[in-house]
């Protein structure tokens, strides 16, 4: 029964954040669409993307660890209510106020619920892959699933905001699932003691490894989402929200076969090979576009959608694995990197397309895409100096060490 219970567990979890997610990342399909019935200009379509961390990050710092204080059931709950109220906010909005607005508290709930949310699918998962690697397909499914819904129900004549009711049904419907969230501390299922908590410094040691992993993992997830489909239809005269939508979906497919094939691959080295790869995918994209060279766009499409899965899926194996006996906390501290990328790249972009070029932009972004694709590299070349100390080398080398030690520990 513990094991039939953990594995609804984690589907429920699962479909939580799909949804939770899919309503965050609908609006992409239609900023083609606002471009051309709003006049929104490209700044325009950075800032009501990028506005969604304004409130996401500051609640993550404030609350991330709530759900530890107060259990996750109420929080994940405040996390759903936000999410659909600014799903709700999407159907009336009639200009680029009531988008930021509607955004602003999309930010406030995926900040509220996702890391708890997060947590809860990796203690439940037991499968064939490493968990992490089984919460980045996870998210893969859930970040393309809103603009695929909203492309699809704009084509049908929802127009730019009908478009998103059937995202709010789901958004309303989750709220069924809040009961099986609880403040847990031990793997689900599981006879042994509760969980310790580790040290701070190995909290930390961990958390320097994956937060610039995570957050060029989900900078080439975002670009996608925001102003790639305005770069297509701007540089390509390719307008129709399915293209975007499907270029996105194309990253996504392909970040869910690159974390299932890489599913238990040591973190580390993923860690080094996954921001790498998103880097060069980009390179392909603005060439490629520059030339109008499908093909080359496909591929780079690809390889920014493996790049992100593979980083994603590292970044989550050390959080779980470092977040023991205060998960919920620690992947919050891992998402204020992760929306870092999500939002920062996409406005700067915007702010430069409006002043130069999407090329100039997109050029930029990418050279800062490369340095923080080599801190990883840097910090796992690092740990090799350092691994006969187990709290230095935390959070790389000497990590599953470490877990292993104080897996069954009651106090750090």
């Amino acid at each position: 029964m513990n094991v039939l219970s953990s594995h609804w567990r984690a589907i429920a979890a699962a479909a939580a954040l799909v949804v939770m997610a899919s309503n965050s990342t609908s609006t992409s399909a239609l900023f083609v669409a606002y471009h051309t019935r709003w006049g929104l200009t490209a700044a325009d379509i950075g800032l009501a993307f990028s506005v969604y961390v304004g409130t996401l990050i500051p609640v993550l710092l404030i609350f991330g660890g709530s759900a530890e204080r107060f259990g996750r059931r109420p929080v994940v709950l405040a996390g759903m209510l936000f999410m659909a109220a600014g799903t709700l906010t999407l159907v009336i909005a009639h200009g680029l106020p009531q988008l930021i607005w509607a955004r602003l508290l999309q930010g406030v709930g995926a900040a509220l619920g996702i890391g708890a949310i997060s947590a809860t699918f990796t203690e439940a998962y037991q499968g064939k892959i490493a968990a992490g690697q089984a919460l980045a397909v996870v998210t893969a499914i859930a970040l393309s699933g809103g603009p695929v819904v909203t492309a699809v129900t704009y084509d049908l004549g929802g127009g730019p905001n009908l478009s998103y009711l059937p995202m709010l049904v789901l958004a309303v419907a989750i709220l069924g699932l809040a009961p099986i969230f609880a403040t847990r501390t031990a793997r689900i299922g599981s006879t042994g003691p509760v969980e310790g908590v580790l040290p701070t410094s190995v909290v930390w040691r961990g958390l320097s490894f994956a937060m610039p992993i995570i957050f060029v993992g989900w900078a080439g997830n975002s670009l996608y989402l925001s102003l790639v489909p305005a770069y297509l239809s701007a540089s390509l005269h390719a307008s129709d929200p399915l293209i975007g939508a499907g270029a996105f979906l194309a990253t996504q497919i392909s970040g869910v076969f690159a974390s299932i094939y890489f599913g238990n691959v040591q973190p580390e080295r993923n860690g080094v090979v996954g921001p790498l790869v998103v880097v060069v995918g980009l390179i392909l994209l603005v060439t490629a576009t520059q030339q109008n060279l499908w093909t080359v766009i496909m591929i780079g499409t690809i390889l920014v959608g493996a790049g992100s899965g593979i980083a994603s899926g590292a970044a989550y194996v050390i959080t779980a694995r470092v977040g023991q006996g205060q998960r919920a906390r620690t992947f919050a501290r891992l998402l204020v990197a992760a929306y870092a990328g999500y939002g920062l790249p996409s406005l700067v972009i915007g702010i430069v397309a409006t002043h130069f070029s999407f090329a100039a932009g997109f050029a930029a972004i990418v050279g800062l895409a490369a340095i923080a694709a080599m801190l990883p590299f840097l910090k796992n070349g690092q740990s090799a100096t350092v691994s006969e100390h187990p709290t230095a080398a935390a959070g790389t080398a000497e990590l599953p060490r470490m877990f292993a030690m104080c897996q069954h520990c009651d106090t750090a």
